[in-house]
């Protein structure tokens, strides 16, 4: 049988549940303020794919929880509609360890780090053309630097950060006009392509055109700062 609460069980109720919620927030209060922080970077990812016959560029949105553990820093694929597998996840995986490698050991992160896909498709066939600006991607999220959202990139990534050349730079600048970009990065050497006048598809599609060498020069135009 059930007894009713009296007056005095409920005030004492009342003073306990005070003191819990005034411990938890003197606890909350100690933790480390990066223990809450998040930070994002929206990556676009220069693929010439085909929808119902249209170009269009995908993104890459990238999320680090700046948290303490796991320690190294571990990648996460978050959730998502595209299924990215064989070359795809490759160049993920390759760009995402450059990037550490590239910082280290000055910076030196920890927890997850979670990828997801904002379009419906694909990423195997050209997925090493997305390496160059996955990998300036985890540099800007890692710095803290925000990328230029009217610039995108394609290429590859040697192994010493060099950008390496691509296939359908036509195709790429085609979309990235369609999808408001107004300067697409192309490997040194891709711009003056035999059978193709870049510079009329500059002018046709209002997209500047400029050719890189390094993750190093791409990263400063997409960013503004030193890498």
């Amino acid at each position: 049988m059930l007894t009713p609460p009296t007056s005095s069980n409920t005030h004492s109720f009342r003073n306990s549940l005070a003191v819990i919620i005034g411990s938890l927030a003197g606890l909350l209060a100690l933790l480390p303020s990066a223990a809450f922080a998040s930070r994002t970077v929206t990556v676009p990812i220069s693929v010439a794919t085909s929808t119902d016959h249209q170009l269009g560029f995908p993104t890459f949105v990238m999320k680090w929880d700046e948290g303490g553990q796991p320690d190294p820093l571990a990648l996460r694929w978050g959730r998502s509609q595209v299924p990215v597998r064989g070359a795809g996840m490759g160049s993920i995986q390759r760009a995402f360890r450059f990037a550490v490698e590239r910082l280290a050991p000055s910076i030196q992160p920890t927890g997850t780090l979670s990828l997801y896909a904002t379009f419906v498709g694909p990423l195997s066939a050209e997925g090493s053309t997305a390496e160059a600006a996955l990998a300036i991607g985890f540099l800007a999220l890692l710095k803290g630097d925000p990328l230029i959202q009217e610039i995108t990139i394609t290429g590859t990534l040697e192994a010493d950060g060099t950008i390496g050349q691509v296939t359908q730079v036509a195709e790429k600048t085609t979309a990235a006009a369609r999808a408001g970009y107004r300067i697409l990065l192309v490997p040194r050497g891709q711009f003056y392509a035999p059978r193709i006048n870049r510079v009329a598809l500059s002018l046709e599609s209002k997209v500047l055109v400029r050719e890189v060498d390094t993750i190093e020069e791409a990263y400063e135009i997409m960013t503004g700062k030193k890498l």
